[in-house]
């Protein structure tokens, strides 16, 4: 399922990402856990929490990341 499809405070893990150096470098990487923290209403970014870190992802980023809901 695409991260942007994922329910606030949610948890999942990282399964197929976008060919975008950024998102490494912060951290978001296949395998890693990231909760869902909000998704900002009308087009705007998806917020999620690594570890300590929140992270905003743009939402078409979002829409390309792959993740597992973890129950």
């Amino acid at each position: 399922m695409p991260l942007n499809k994922v329910k606030k405070a949610t948890s999942c893990v990282i399964e197929q990402l976008p060919d975008i150096k950024l998102l490494n470098a912060l951290g978001l990487r296949e395998g890693v856990t990231v909760r869902v923290v909000t998704s900002q209403p009308f087009g705007g970014p998806i917020v999620v929490q690594l570890g300590k870190r929140s992270i905003a992802v743009a939402r078409g980023v979002a829409e390309q990341i792959e993740v597992k809901e973890v129950l």
